[in-house]
């Protein structure tokens, strides 16, 4: 049976794709979880009173939830891998390099010319009344 070519994955899905996976890398996935934790949280604690008494007990630290729990359990565990807080902040080089590489803008200067211009003005007065052309 004949291979089949395979179909490069179209630009935009691939780049979304690069992102997602340095997110990964960086452990930006602690950061959407947590902030799916204070999300719940405040929904939760708004319920039982006002959205200010919420948003204190969320951020507090003394009414954390499950999530927020493993949150910081796994962040915990991810870092006492050796060597990890070096390794991320070469991650973050990196990435950081590469975009700098990627998005350096065109050396192009914009001018702005002031223009000052003024209106035309009139001497002559509006005829009066105004005139009634058109009716019979």
């Amino acid at each position: 049976m004949p291979a089949h070519p395979r179909q490069p994955l179209p630009r935009p899905l691939a780049q979304r794709l690069v992102v997602m996976l340095v997110c990964l890398s960086l452990g930006m996935h602690w950061v959407l979880l947590q902030g799916v934790a204070w999300t719940g949280m405040i929904i939760s604690f708004a319920s039982q009173g006002t959205v200010l008494e919420a948003v204190e007990k969320t951020f507090d630290g003394q009414h954390g939830c499950a999530l927020c729990a493993k949150v910081k359990e796994g962040r915990e565990s991810s870092q006492k891998e050796p060597g990890q807080s070096s390794q991320s902040l070469k991650k973050i080089d990196a990435v950081l390099v590469e975009i700098t590489k990627l998005v350096t803008p065109a050396a192009k200067t914009i001018s702005f010319v002031f223009l000052r211009e003024e209106g035309e003005k009139r001497t002559l007065r509006p005829e009066m009344p105004p005139p009634r052309r058109g009716l019979v």
